[in-house]
């Protein structure tokens, strides 16, 4: 039984879409170069060509985070106990609560999304499968619901983690971490993964990179939400906090 059975979605087009914007881009800067004759257009095809550059650069990067080895989670003080009850917040196919699970030997987690239909991301037959696989079906309750109305009651939980889930909920984030600091139990700590501009997401993303959300913004949205920041660092394609409420 090995990691390279799981099955967590998604990662053809994820893996392939940096490489298909690079051929499109490609075509362009080549239609633009040869089809128009004056010198002042044809120069537009150089930073096609960059951007084309840059998008199979991307392709390279986006094959190596989806390698089992690299998905890991950041080595932090996370849990109070070892019978804490953990909240995965947005946990897609598993990826994360796996992780967790590796490291967190008791206890039981509490694994939330919307779910897809199919072989989606965020599909819960995935879910279960990688579940099974990984021996922990039994330490894991499933629960279909959303962020923004978490259907748990206040203090709730222990501790949570949350891996590329709030920076989806564009001007909802911050009501979203406010119902991930209500389940938490006065003391719990969260850790939430989120990407942020670097040389990683540029390489991916390219100039769709910069509208991301600054590390500074974040921490000012944690703020608000009431959590104390405890410690932070880069992971994969943006950066890891650890909160406490």
């Amino acid at each position: 039984m090995t990691e390279e059975r799981f099955n967590f979605g998604g990662s053809c087009l994820f893996e392939n879409f940096p490489w298909i914007l690079g051929l499109v881009f490609l075509i362009a800067s080549i239609g633009v170069f040869f089809y128009f004759k004056s010198l002042y257009i044809q120069i537009m095809s150089l930073p096609l060509i960059l951007l084309s550059a840059n998008f199979f650069m991307g392709t390279y990067v986006t094959r190596n985070f989806s390698k089992t080895d690299n998905m890991t989670l950041p080595f932090v003080d996370l849990f109070s106990s070892d019978e804490d009850l953990i909240l995965d917040a947005g946990c897609g196919s598993g990826r994360a609560t796996i992780g967790v699970s590796k490291v967190w030997k008791n206890g039981q987690i509490v694994a939330m999304d919307l779910f897809e239909s199919g072989e989606d991301i965020a599909s819960r037959n995935l879910l279960e499968e990688n579940l099974k696989i990984a021996g922990i079906t039994e330490r894991v309750r499933i629960v279909k619901g959303d962020v923004l109305n978490l259907e748990f009651e206040d203090n709730t939980f222990d501790a949570a983690i949350s891996v590329l889930l709030v920076n989806n909920l564009g001007k909802a984030k911050l009501k979203g971490l406010e119902e991930l600091f209500r389940v938490l139990k006065p003391g719990g700590k969260i850790l939430i993964i989120v990407p942020t501009f670097s040389l990683q997401t540029f390489a991916v993303m390219s100039v769709f990179s910069l509208i991301l959300t600054s590390s500074n913004k974040w921490q000012f949205l944690f703020e608000q939400a009431g959590f104390s920041l405890l410690d932070t660092g880069i992971i994969n394609f943006g950066k890891f906090f650890l909160l406490q409420k």
